[in-house]
């Protein structure tokens, strides 16, 4: 008798793809939340300067998210290089961060049109923060889990990825922690990413790593 389990399956090629069209689509969809109220001819020659000025606040939101969610694009596929077949808890994880993603859009919305108010800068925050989290048990799970990924992952290369992975989780927390100082300002801790990659790049690297 022949065994059936291979046919249950998910094919990696078919959750790359799933996790592409997603990342592609909360992406795009940030732009939604830029909205120029109705001006007539008249008013627009006036005012659509001073109104566009006026939304700084959401303009700050899209740009931290859509750069956000193209460092996490990047990160998961440097993360499923190392996979060579996909079990449940990758499968599990991959979807959670999906939900992750999708949730997106909605929380940079409400933090960009209620920038002042903390509840909203929170919800950004703590959205960042589990995305973030659950990079960081993707990464750790193929690591623990040789048998999915194309070759063993080094000691070192582990312990690199982790303090990666954590960049995110420990930004958004001093987020969230400015926002009770500031909440509308809080959402530019986000600007430590980019200088903190570039320390943690400085690490010594083996074959590779998925932070």
């Amino acid at each position: 008798m022949t065994d059936d389990r291979r046919d249950t399956r998910i094919d990696k090629n078919r959750l790359e793809a799933l996790v592409d069209g997603i990342f592609a689509f909360a992406m795009t969809l940030l732009v939604t939340g830029l909205v120029i109220p109705n001006l007539s001819k008249t008013e627009a020659q006036s005012a659509l300067a001073g109104t566009i000025a006026g939304m700084r606040h959401e303009l700050i939101s899209f740009l931290v998210a859509f750069f956000v969610l193209a460092s996490f694009w990047h990160v998961h596929n440097r993360q499923f290089h190392f996979i060579r077949r996909v079990d449940g808890g990758i499968l599990s994880i991959t979807l959670l961060i999906l939900a992750g993603v999708v949730l997106m859009p909605f929380t940079t919305n409400v933090s960009g049109d209620y920038s002042e108010v903390q509840v909203a800068v929170v919800l950004f925050h703590g959205n960042m923060l589990c995305l973030g989290l659950l990079f960081l048990i993707h990464w750790w799970y193929l690591t623990r889990t040789p048998d999915i990924t194309t070759a063993a992952i080094s000691d070192r290369d582990a312990a690199y990825g982790m303090r990666r992975c954590l960049i995110v989780p420990a930004v958004s927390a001093l987020g969230f922690a400015f926002s009770f100082i500031s909440p509308a300002w809080s959402m530019t801790s986000y600007l430590l990413i980019l200088p903190a990659s570039v320390l943690a790049g400085k690490y010594p690297q083996g074959t590779g790593s998925g932070g």
